[in-house]
């Protein structure tokens, strides 16, 4: 028998004995009547405690015989009452006979096993606790029981939806109870073990009332929440602090780290509720043990899945062989955040594969997303399904809905998709990742993605974001020749501007240690050393970001600062460094005396020294300040500088342009725009109305002056515009406008007297403003130097990312490497750079981001349960 159905039954036998001594005090006041009719009650007392035991117990035990014994003393007291005789020798009887049911109760209705209820509510998720059943279920000390408990959707606006109960969907080999006949009320499990911590504060699912966290607490010995996901290194602090956190016994979670996250954020916030203590011990409530989910991927083997007769089509090629199969994650985070971009994003990725014949998309949205849709994206829940309805109607690959999560990443042979639980499982297996990144089109992996552009008249010149290779571009086929890579340590966001002087090409370092120097006559690399000076402590921490632009005048270059606390001037005839830094000092106060200050210094809102861009007007360059309301006038004649507040004090701009008169700035935050005199120290603000840009001018790359009008090329706004410079009106400027392609926007904008060259991450546009004519074109690698290219791209990422001390930040993105360069890989060059050594990286890493890595998590939680439960209650079972 259970331990609290003994109990009850000891309590019950306790009423009895206080009935004996109200008996005796009958008996000695001669009251008859009352004594005989507390027989009667004594009697049908008895036999409900019977019925009690007979209940759990089943018939025959030595306890019920020895309470039908009781009942027959009890007649015949009531017997011999009636008879007017003596009951003393019944009354010793029926006290003795309680000592002997009490005894036996205590022996043979002790408590032989610990009875355990798990209380998943989808079947897919069932490999949150799966394994910790398993061990339950082989001890022959347990009891387990695995009852599947129904959930609501949530309506739009919070209302309950349709109850759904997936207890049909779970495996084969899991016996299932049915929630409605296992009373919880009348069972109260020594141990229950859920793996939803919301109650009703989900805003896409909830679980039926009767199993919220508050309730079953007062059910059981011991409540126990195990996260129904795993995390790649920390989690969000609002998970350590939801309802089922709170009256959870214990917590188990995956890491030490994550445990220190859910202790520090309960303390916070019972010091914040006044209510230390109320939620239990918080240092002895969050484990850190592994999760039952990395159990399940470890212990689940490709052989060992049953693979649907649908899916070996897809898979198997004619003569046997068989396709790569990549599994395809979209997640919920990404769902929420994403928006319209998901939709694109999906339908880009499908276009890839399906022009592809040589893998195959093994497609695994989460569980939830069209509950998700449903209820917080309800406008994109049609374009979802129609997504899904054509890619199973077409056969582009395998749609896989199913519980069975781990089917999926055993039968797969890479991962690409959207991070969260699915990411940090996969990664314990060994196998190609790689994370997409919504912003990237997958459709222009072939492309080549530059960063600085340099227009010779002939030739497009470029170095790239994503490794530090340089391009030269044939401008009449936009084809891409390689010229080779820049000596440098770093391989990402090199140069963001570069100049010619004299046949050479001068790059401006970002990330780079060094100017970068190409002879473009004898097509050489060279490079430029300048003094590296200490970093400036007052600006937000990160890496060394030195230079965003560089200016040729006269035989000199200026290179302007990004963090660099100098201007510095190259003569490129005597070859001599001007480092121009008086300003700084300036630019310190400014930024110390601004309202913002010191909330803003730590992010990228508070990003640097001078902003990119700048206008160029004679011998002084305009530039913007990051930190205040001020323009610097920076004269490259006399190396002198002047600064002008404008609007303001709270306010700042970025972009500058001059149409021979008024200075124009755009607004950080907010929908206008400056023109501002300088002579006069005067300006008018003309401001977007919220129906033409939603959001802040922030999202604006630069402003260009021509023909009568300010132009703004969006980044990562929707549309851009121009403004006419003498009425102030605002257009829509069409012609700058990007396909429908999902393009970011502009990166960077490079002007050179009438002609405009703007990148976007997947293409060029060519503004001829003399003759009002616009290109917008993607480059294209040269077929000859495709392979080694892609080498270049991943062996650049690798060497980035093996900086990196999380396993999700040691994932490629598709932003760098490309999905296509991906799948090559993983088809064409065999693995080039998933060598045994990355391999064992990613998991080391995985061994950091969880206990228990090696499949016994489960046994682990088990046996903690277990002996957490008999310290509470003092050994007794």
């Amino acid at each position: 028998m259970r331990k609290y159905h003994q109990e009850k039954v000891l309590e019950l036998i306790k009423t009895l004995s206080e009935a004996q001594r109200e008996l005796a005090r009958l008996k000695a006041e001669q009251n008859t009547r009352a004594f005989i009719g507390l027989l009667a009650d004594c009697q049908d007392f008895a036999l409900h405690v019977g019925q009690y035991i007979d209940k759990f117990e089943g018939e025959g035990t030595r306890t019920v015989s020895l309470l039908e014994k009781y009942c027959d003393i009890l007649y015949y007291a009531s017997v011999g009452a009636d008879k007017g005789e003596d009951n003393t020798p019944h009354i010793d009887a029926l006290q003795e006979q309680l000592r002997e049911i009490e005894g036996s109760v205590k022996t043979e209705l002790k408590q032989s096993k610990i009875e355990i209820a798990f209380l998943p509510y989808k079947a897919s998720m069932w490999d949150s606790c799966e394994s910790i059943w398993v061990a339950a279920k082989e001890d022959p000390e347990c009891d387990a029981y695995v009852v599947p408990i129904p959930y609501f959707d949530r309506l739009p606006g919070g209302a309950v939806g349709q109850m759904h109960y997936e207890g049909n969907q779970f495996p084969d080999d899991v016996p299932i109870t049915d929630w409605q006949s296992y009373n919880i009320e009348e069972r109260r499990p020594d141990v229950i073990v859920t793996i939803n911590p919301y109650d009703d504060s989900n805003l896409m699912t909830m679980v039926h009332p009767d199993f919220f966290s508050k309730r079953i607490k007062d059910l059981t010995e011991m409540l126990v929440y195990v996260p129904y996901f795993v995390s790649m290194d920390d989690v969000d602090e609002h998970f350590c602090k939801c309802v089922g956190v709170l009256y959870a016994d214990r917590v188990i979670v995956q890491s030490d780290k994550i445990r220190q996250t859910y202790v520090r954020v309960l303390q916070q916030f019972e010091r914040e509720n006044r209510c230390v203590g109320m939620f239990g011990n918080v240092e002895e409530k969050i484990v850190a043990l592994g999760s039952p989910k990395f159990d399940k991927v470890v212990n689940t083997k490709r052989e060992d899945c049953d693979v649907p007769d649908e899916w070996r089509k897809l898979i198997e090629r004619a003569d046997g062989t068989e396709k790569k199969v990549i599994l395809y994650n979209t997640s919920l985070a990404a769902l929420l955040e994403g928006n319209e971009k998901v939709l694109s994003k999906l339908r880009d990725v499908i276009e890839v594969f399906k022009r592809r014949e040589d893998v195959v998309l093994l497609w695994r949205p989460h569980p939830l997303s069209k509950s998700a849709y449903q209820s917080m994206r309800p406008h994109l829940r049609e374009e979802y399904e129609r997504i899904i309805e054509d890619y199973k109607r077409q056969q582009i690959g395998i749609f896989d809905d199913s519980a069975d999560l781990h089917r999926a990443i055993a039968l797969s042979d890479a991962y690409y998709g959207d991070g969260g639980s699915m990411i940090a499982l996969y990664a314990c297996t060994g196998k190609p990742m790689m994370a997409q990144w919504l912003e990237s089109s997958t459709l222009a992996d072939g492309n080549v993605l530059l960063n600085t552009v340099h227009d010779d008249g002939e030739y497009l010149w470029g170095s790239t974001y994503n490794f530090n290779g340089l391009f030269r571009v044939d401008k009449s086929t936009m084809i891409a020749e390689y010229m080779g890579i820049f000596a440098e340590d770093n391989v990402q966001y090199l140069y963001l501007d570069c100049v010619e002087r004299d046949m050479k090409l001068y790059f401006a370092p970002y990330y780079a240690d060094y100017i970068g120097i190409y002879d473009k006559v004898k097509h050489a690399f060279g490079k430029l050393e300048f003094h590296h000076k200490e970093r400036l402590k007052w600006l937000r921490s990160g890496e060394n970001e030195f230079f965003n632009r560089v200016v040729h005048y006269q035989q000199y270059l200026f290179f302007v600062p990004h963090m660099y606390p100098a201007i510095i001037r190259y003569d490129t005839e005597s070859g001599e460094l001007t480092y121009c830094s008086d300003w700084v000092n300036h630019v310190e106060y400014a930024a110390k005396k601004s309202p913002h200050w010191p909330k803003w210094q730590q992010t990228y809102d508070f990003d640097g020294l001078l902003c990119p861009g700048g206008q160029v007007v004679g011998s002084e360059i305009a530039i913007n300040l990051y930190v205040s309301n001020e323009l610097m006038f920076f004269d490259m004649q006399t190396l002198t500088y002047q600064f002008y507040k404008i609007g303001k004090q709270e306010e700042r701009y970025f972009g500058v342009c001059y149409d021979g008169e008024n200075y124009w700035l755009a607004a950080r935050k907010g929908n206008y725009v400056l023109k501002w005199k300088r002579e006069t120290q005067t300006y008018q603000k003309i401001v977007f109305s919220d129906d033409v840009v939603a959001e802040s001018l922030i999202h604006y790359r630069a402003l260009v002056y021509s023909h009568g009008y300010v132009w703004l090329f969006p980044n990562e706004a929707g549309k851009a515009f121009k403004i006419d410079v003498n009425n102030h009106s605002i257009h829509e400027a069409s012609e700058l406008d990007l396909p429908a392609t999902r393009e970011l926007g502009y990166l960077h904008v490079k002007r050179n007297d009438n002609t405009i060259v703007a990148l976007t991450r997947n293409a060029v546009l060519q503004w001829d403003m003399m003759n009002h004519q616009h290109k917008l074109q993607s480059i294209s690698f040269a077929d000859q130097d495709y392979d080694t290219i892609m080498k270049l791209k991943f062996t650049a990422t690798s060497k980035q990312l093996s900086k990196v001390q999380n396993v999700f930040s040691a994932i490629y993105t598709d932003n760098f490497v490309g999905l296509n360069t991906f799948l090559d890989y993983i088809t064409r060059f065999n693995l080039f750079p998933f060598t045994r050594p990355r391999v064992e990286k990613q998991l080391n890493h995985c061994r950091e981001m969880t206990s228990n890595l090696d499949g016994t998590a489960g046994q682990a939680i088990h046996t903690f349960n277990k002996q957490s439960l008999l310290t509470a209650t003092g050994g007794k079972r």
